[in-house]
């Protein structure tokens, strides 16, 4: 295998009434963001020359952990093939994120197979990992997660690991998370803090970590088309030496919905990947890699700047998608008779519908309580319609979700 990734590579929820203002203002940036390349905005990262002559991976710093990370991240949702893992490592990737969800076993397993066959260049991977924790988990239960996925991943440690699915302030302040964090960073066993969600109160969730101080990291959703005060915020993040990986950087994933959208060779995910990038607080950005050409796909990406014609595809998509896309922010919730979890139901129908994740999105809705489903939606007049700040048809979706993911019930 050829592997090249250099050793010196280590060394408040969104409910602003004036929200529809406030989101089409990003995208309306995107139209001189390729302008704004042109002048040196982006990355100042080092490169290295990948196996394939036509790639060359980048890196930056994850804050002040002292780092390293490439500009492409491979995240184990869906991971199932070695291969994929080994061929991504080929192009330069160094860094790996796994863990943080039910279901993750597997995925840690195939991802252990491959650090057995490194030997000594384990050292050259960053790799981040973690269990959900939350108020009432005990330091001995979160001691005995972080050992047993060490023995999954088959290593003795891992450089970051993180409290994942975070949805609100309360999730991060739990002392038991600090005490066996740093039980386990005295026996070299994790060496950074982060936290990670995609929730609609990551905002709030961010700031808090922020002003806390214990963490290093955060891994979070990030997008052209939501959320336009999480700029501020992952600025600010920077400025304490917090280093940011994000994901879920395509909007949805709904490009096969918009005719010609990449027409011209255009490529939608790479110009996400590009864009995410145009900002010097993301460190690298978190992918899901289900085949070979999503490899090369993601790793030449990070080679060249936004385009002009990129821009534009991306503007495109935001306009033609702002009232069809769930941004997950758990606004119409509050306007829900029956407390359904929408933000959640709607979050594994994009799964089922656009990441061809079918059966896990099945597995995730059912494993909701049967009070959050959306079994009943369709007898109801439909509050939550009045509750989206983007004007989305949101009981028809859960009506329409709910037929999608119930069939593992069947």
């Amino acid at each position: 295998m050829d592997f090249h990734a250099a050793s010196s590579m280590k060394t408040e929820n969104f409910h602003d009434a004036d929200s529809n203002r406030i989101d089409r203002r990003r995208f309306l940036q995107l139209g001189v963001a390729a302008s704004a390349l042109a002048i040196g905005c982006g990355s100042s990262g080092e490169s290295q020359a990948g196996a394939d002559a036509g790639i060359e991976m980048r890196y930056r710093p994850l804050g002040n952990t002292g780092l390293r990370v490439s500009e492409i991240t491979f995240g184990s949702a869906g991971f199932d093939n070695p291969a994929l893992l080994l061929a991504a490592l080929d192009t330069g990737i160094n860094t790996i994120s796994t863990g943080d969800n039910i279901g993750y076993g597997r995925a840690d397993e195939l991802i252990g197979d491959v650090i057995s066959r490194l030997g000594s260049r384990r050292d050259e991977l960053v790799l981040c990992a973690g269990d959900v924790i939350r108020p009432g988990t005990t330091k001995q239960q979160i001691l005995d997660s972080i050992d047993a996925q060490l023995r999954r991943l088959r290593t003795d440690h891992v450089e970051v690991f993180r409290t994942g699915g975070v949805t609100s302030p309360d999730d991060l302040v739990v002392d038991s998370l600090f005490e066996a964090f740093e039980e386990a960073r005295r026996a070299g066993k994790v060496m950074h803090l982060a936290l990670a969600g995609h929730s609609g109160g990551m905002q709030s969730c961010l700031n808090t970590a922020i002003d806390d101080g214990r963490f290093e990291a955060f891994f979070t959703k990030y997008d052209f088309v939501s959320y336009p005060d999480q700029d501020q915020i992952l600025q600010r993040a920077a400025e304490r030496g917090i280093g940011t990986v994000v994901f879920k950087v395509n909007a949805g994933n709904r490009q096969r919905e918009i005719t010609d959208l990449e027409a011209g060779g255009l490529s939608f995910r790479q110009a996400t990947v590009k864009w995410a990038l145009t900002h010097s607080y993301v460190a690298s950005v978190c992918v899901g890699i289900t085949n070979f050409e999503q490899v090369r796909e993601y790793a030449v990406a990070v080679g060249s700047q936004l385009s002009e014609s990129e821009a534009a595809m991306l503007h495109r998509y935001a306009q033609e998608m702002y009232d069809k896309y769930c941004r997950f922010c758990g606004t119409c919730e509050r306007n829900c008779p029956r407390d359904v979890a929408i933000a959640d139901v709607m979050r594994y129908a994009m799964y089922f519908k656009y990441y061809g994740r079918e059966k896990r999105s099945m597995e995730l809705y059912g494993a909701l309580p049967q009070r959050s489903r959306a079994s009943t939606c369709d007898r109801c007049p439909g509050p939550c319609d009045t509750g989206c700040p983007f004007g989305r048809r949101v009981r028809d979706e859960l009506v329409e979700a709910h037929q999608l993911l119930s069939f593992a019930e069947v």
